[in-house]
């Protein structure tokens, strides 16, 4: 053991340094974290403890760093009782990222001794990581909910942390709530067999029970994986399977069981692929439409927002990315945020190669291979071709993460692997992948040290030709990584199915406002053509080809305005309010405040700032109090407003 922590310490120093967190982890990491919180839901408001088993990796500290995130400190101390002094600071004021909580210890503590540390600390309405909803913002309208969302650097706002990726803790928790605020709680850990325990309380407390739940993580994670729900929800095991769960309001269970029956089929596709799943259940949570992202791989509490359920299935795409998150992600993690492709690139590979096994039909995966590079090419003209945001090694120094956030570690990683596998080949490629994960399972590491191993393993495996394999996989790796804008080789995703689906929009563009013969053709489309032809929408709007009256006549023929599905929603609304179109600003807005999920309400305010900035504005203060702050800080930078009403 002793050996093990070791080797994981030289190793971590080996590795590039995270920029985002002003905790000393280089010198003193944590091994284990103890939250302890009494939820206050209908004040917004949690009383928290957390613990913490410090570990000595440098030659000697006097103090221990933290990151945090707005909460409210009020003491810390050794846990045989002694106080420690403590002072707050703000290393990039302007950045906010938070601040950096400084805790003096008692004594100097020398390499490999432990330090047992308490922290009383409060979270309120201003945390970042934690969304308190009213019960009128629910859907059963009977109780409040809270749920976390802590990727990138948030966690900082639950407790104080080494709010880095590069640090991995086991953890436990013990909740207590209210039996009128919550009927019950999850976290992103298991659950103790003695649950739900009625608390003794004061007499005058008579309109409700005190209840808790212990929860415990045995695998070590790295921060931002630590997530609670709590509200009124159930959990039900699918319809299909004996490992995977749902846990929503009650009112929804039925419909979300019923479009979720393949759960376990889409877990065992991955397995097919990759090796077995190693972390026990499954657990999908189908939070509000306010969750500001489409899913969170939360171990064994995944998050996901209800624009997936569609009713026909067509957006559980997010289902298997977020499950494929339990091997990419979870067990090997990227060592800070410019690596995120470590995570995100490995996830959208693993995805495909499921989906693929799962759906059989190869034109759908090339398909989504061209939907995920357009719209990496539009975040890359957002940040700027020449900007280092549009490399897979984004310097965010001095900044907020979250500023480099996109579709491009996603997308160009996918596409960085897929290139990899062109030269290794797709059998070497895919047990290269499954060594990988026995090798850094639990890890934390860097796209160095995947180079070193994937070289290494072709290496030892002998494969053929490995001269020239090596060659082609050094020759253009650092243009993959470091150079920004498009990638340094161009991957042929085509297939007659984008061919139709170009066909079909052009068909509206030459009908110049009248209805093409081959329009009926739209209903048989898979759904990524549907996606295809309206992001070629969007293109030609933004060429002045399209036209208002293609545009009614397509709303006619179709019903955009009124489809269900929010995937093909905000493609719409974004390409129409390009053209110009002020006529259904109306059902535009009553989208924006209806799904709060950042991929689909950021390209639609963009559209809509620009032809109408005060509307914009005015839709945004409508339906503030709605968003999740990660989401409503996005807007705000969008529509260049300074702050906002909400504090």
């Amino acid at each position: 053991m002793i050996l093990l922590v070791i080797s994981s310490i030289i190793c971590l120093h080996a590795y590039e340094i995270d920029v985002n967190t002003f905790s000393n982890y280089l010198d003193v990491q944590n091994r284990h974290l103890h939250l302890e919180w009494l939820l206050n839901m209908d004040k917004k408001y949690i009383n928290a403890s957390s613990s913490y088993s410090f570990q000595v990796v440098g030659r000697s500290i006097n103090k221990i760093s933290l990151d945090i995130y707005k909460l409210n400190i009020y003491s810390t101390y050794l846990q045989n009782g002694i106080l420690l002094p403590h002072t707050i600071d703000s290393p990039y004021a302007d950045s906010d990222q938070g601040q950096r909580l400084n805790i003096q210890l008692d004594r100097t503590y020398y390499r490999g001794e432990y330090i047992e540390l308490s922290i009383k600390y409060s979270i309120d309405s201003r945390s970042r990581s934690i969304s308190f909803m009213t019960k009128e913002q629910t859907s059963t309208k009977t109780m409040p909910y809270l749920f976390s969302q802590c990727e990138d650097a948030n966690c900082r706002a639950l407790a104080p942390l080494q709010d880095t990726p590069a640090i991995k803790q086991t953890y436990t928790a013990t909740i207590i709530y209210k039996d009128t605020e919550a009927q019950d709680v999850f976290m992103s850990a298991d659950e103790s067999k003695d649950q739900f325990k009625i608390l003794n309380k004061p007499l005058d407390e008579a309109n409700f029970n005190w209840k808790y739940k212990y929860f415990i993580q045995n695998v070590p994670i790295p921060s931002y994986l630590i997530a609670i729900v709590a509200g009124n929800i159930q959990k039900v095991p699918t319809s299909a399977g004996i490992r995977t769960f749902l846990v929503s309001e009650p009112d929804k269970i039925a419909a979300y069981t019923e479009e979720l029956k393949e759960m376990e089929q889409f877990l065992q596709a991955i397995e097919q692929y990759i090796g077995p799943y190693t972390w026990g259940t499954y657990t999908l949570v189908i939070q509000p439409p306010s969750f500001p992202i489409g899913g969170m791989e939360n171990p064994l509490l995944t998050f996901a927002n209800p624009s997936i359920m569609t009713g026909t299935g067509s957006g559980l795409a997010v289902t298997i990315h977020e499950m494929a998150h339990s091997w990419f992600g979870n067990t090997i993690t990227c060592v800070n945020w410019a690596n995120m492709w470590i995570n995100e690139g490995f996830t959208v590979f693993l995805e495909r190669k499921a989906s693929l096994i799962h759906y059989k039909i190869p034109d759908d995966i090339k398909l989504n291979a061209i939907i995920g590079n357009t719209s990496m090419y539009q975040d890359m003209l957002g940040y700027g071709l020449d900007s280092n945001f549009s490399s897979l090694h984004p310097d965010t120094t001095g900044l907020n993460p979250d500023d480099s956030f996109s579709e491009i570690p996603y997308e160009k990683g996918y596409q960085f692997l897929t290139y990899l596998e062109s030269i290794v080949g797709e059998v070497d490629f895919q047990n290269m992948l499954r060594a990988y994960l026995a090798q850094y399972k639990y890890q934390s590491i860097d796209q160095k040290e995947f180079q070193n191993f994937l070289l290494r393993y072709l290496y030892e495996q002998g494969v053929d030709d490995y001269s020239t394999k090596r060659y082609k996989i050094l020759e253009n790796w650092n243009k993959w990584v470091y150079s920004p804008g498009l990638p340094p080789v161009f991957l042929d995703f085509s297939t007659n199915k984008l061919t139709q689906a170009l066909d079909y929009s052009n068909a509206y563009i030459t009908a110049d406002g009248k209805q093409p013969p081959n329009w009926q053709d739209y209903k048989d489309f898979l759904h990524s053509q549907k996606q295809v032809f309206l992001e070629d929408l969007f293109k030609k709007a933004e060429s002045k080809l399209l036209k208002l009256n293609v545009v009614n006549q397509i709303d006619k023929d179709l019903k955009l305005t009124e489809e269900n599905d929010y995937e093909l929603k905000f493609r719409w609304f974004r390409a129409i309010l390009t053209v110009g179109d002020k006529s259904r600003f109306t059902q535009v807005a009553d989208f924006l405040g209806s799904v709060g999920r950042g991929k689909m309400v950021y390209p639609v305010y963009r559209a809509l700032n620009q032809l109408d900035h005060d509307f914009a504005v005015q839709t945004f203060r409508s339906h503030e109090a709605f968003y999740h702050p990660i989401a409503r800080n996005n807007i705000i930078n969008i529509l260049g407003l300074k702050d906002s009403f909400i504090q």
